[in-house]
């Protein structure tokens, strides 16, 4: 049997050009990073349901400007 030393990879914070090896990092830093990613992730979420309220509007608007360019009387589904 050989003696094997698994060696952990430690997670390292990239951050302002330094880096930090979050084993190092208090709790309070470690909530503030938890935080940001959070915020990140709601930004990221934010972000695609503003596409999603944006092509819906334009497609009210298309349909909008279809029923105004009919002829009167006419309707469409």
């Amino acid at each position: 049997m050989t003696d094997e030393v698994e060696e952990k990879e430690v997670p390292v914070l990239n951050f302002n050009g330094n880096s930090y090896e979050m084993d190092t990092l208090g709790e309070s830093e470690k909530y503030f990073i938890a935080q940001i990613q959070d915020l990140e992730a709601q930004i990221r979420q934010s972000k695609a349901r503003l596409d999603q309220l944006e092509v819906a509007r334009k497609g009210f608007c298309d349909k909008l400007e279809e029923t105004l360019e009919s002829p009167p009387g006419v309707e469409e589904e």
